[in-house]
């Protein structure tokens, strides 16, 4: 599965490189447009807003699997078996939050395909598929860590 992940994150990490600078870009283009221009592109802002949605559930996604999210820096001082039983609570703590991203991820999903955005006109899918996305990426990710912490509490040593 390790390999499945590196291909995706290979394919992630230049995709978020293109919606951060799209990012930039695009509100720098509105504001020039609204103050320089006194006018508006209302699908520019839009299109920025669904980059910045796709950044942030992307990036969650890599830090899931860095293990750059939340944990308990006191008890880095672990080690063996201690510090396997300490990783595994977070991973198991993230993994419900994962799932919960995505039942609810779809959920959500689900309520937008018939909804449109109101300065391009298309459906709301689209922009909302990365929660759930996010979120099984996030769960595979997981697996291998959950994985990897029961190996170190058996062993009490890194695997």
């Amino acid at each position: 599965m390790e390999w499945f992940l590196d291909r995706v994150e290979q394919g992630i990490r230049p995709l978020l490189a293109f919606l951060l600078a799209f990012i930039t870009i695009g509100i720098f283009i509105v504001v020039v447009a609204r103050y320089v221009f006194a006018t508006s592109f209302l699908f520019g802002e839009e299109l920025s807003l669904f980059a910045f949605i796709w950044c942030v559930f992307l990036g969650a996604a890599l830090c899931v699997r860095h293990r750059t999210h939340f944990a308990f820096d006191y008890f880095e001082r672990l080690s063996g078996r201690a510090a396997g039983v300490q990783r595994l609570i977070v991973d198991l703590t993230v993994l419900a939050m994962a799932l919960l991203i995505v039942v609810e991820g779809w959920n959500f999903a689900e309520l937008s395909v018939r909804r449109l955005s109101p300065a391009l006109g298309i459906s709301l899918f689209l922009p909302t598929l990365v929660i759930p996305t996010s979120g099984v990426l996030m769960v595979l990710a997981l697996i291998g860590h959950i994985t990897r912490d029961i190996r170190r509490i058996v062993t009490g040593r890194d695997p």
